[in-house]
């Protein structure tokens, strides 16, 4: 019985893989996306979804990115949200300095609590920003992290501008963000996800399926970097994501 169970088992996860890889990637127009985090129950509908299992495990995959980096000095957390990700990095990290930004005022208050709940208040500074204007001086931050954010971002190349502007000489900024010609599996699982499973505040605005039809593809993010003067990046896509690494090793902008 031990057997069949284990060999069903793994032709089920074969059969899994089978489909996500074999089935093509759909490849469509980059349609823009509604946040809407000034409503509070989007706010807190975004939270729950962060909290659950798919979304735990992209934030350990994104603490194992980083991990790999060495990350030193200060590091910020471009658009936060509630703090999920950058209390994590507080736990594993007793090195850094760490900030934590979003457009949010109700959400960043949100951060704050949860960074209370989880005792590591004291190691993390949060504060109200955009990331096309970001409240620091140039060459002040040694390393930058960013996920599912970027599809949101109203004006990319200003943007990346300003991450360039605050890294100091041989910073880092590591972006994760979907990839839009995911896989067609993918899409299906991410609509009947938008229509079925996430909270109503979700599906009045079309998410998660409409931030990974607003993410981009690996040309477009070359297209857009391409513009900005940072020497070195490296764009790693996977089936539905992509980590992007951007070094700084160029004097900063006048």
């Amino acid at each position: 019985m031990d057997f069949w169970l284990i060999f069903f088992l793994l032709f089920g996860v074969f059969i899994i893989i089978f489909l996500i890889l074999a089935l093509p990637r759909k490849d469509c127009e980059r349609i823009s996306s509604i946040e809407a985090i000034d409503d509070p129950d989007v706010a807190k509908a975004f939270g729950r979804m962060a909290n659950t299992p798919p979304f735990k495990l992209l934030r350990k995959k994104v603490i194992s990115t980083i991990r790999k980096l060495e990350p030193s000095g200060t590091l910020i957390d471009i658009g936060c949200g509630s703090g999920n990700l950058i209390i994590q990095i507080a736990k594993t990290f007793s090195n850094l300095e760490l900030i934590g930004i979003d457009l949010s005022e109700e959400i960043i208050a949100a951060a704050i609590l949860q960074a209370e709940k989880n005792g590591v208040k004291e190691k993390i500074k949060f504060e109200i920003g955009s990331v096309e204007k970001l409240p620091f001086p140039n060459d002040s931050m040694d390393f930058i992290v960013s996920t599912l954010s970027l599809h949101h971002w109203s004006e990319p190349i200003s943007s990346f501008k300003e991450i360039f502007r605050v890294l100091r000489k041989d910073g880092v900024c590591l972006v994760f963000d979907f990839q839009r010609n995911s896989r067609k599996l993918f899409y299906g699982l991410l609509t009947f996800a938008t229509k079925i499973v996430v909270p109503k505040p979700l599906k009045r605005i079309n998410e998660p399926l409409g931030s990974l039809k607003a993410s981009y593809n690996k040309s477009e993010i070359i297209q857009l970097l391409t513009e900005i003067p940072f020497i070195k990046f490296e764009i790693k896509p996977y089936l539905a994501w992509m980590f992007i690494r951007i070094k700084k090793s160029s004097p900063s902008l006048s």
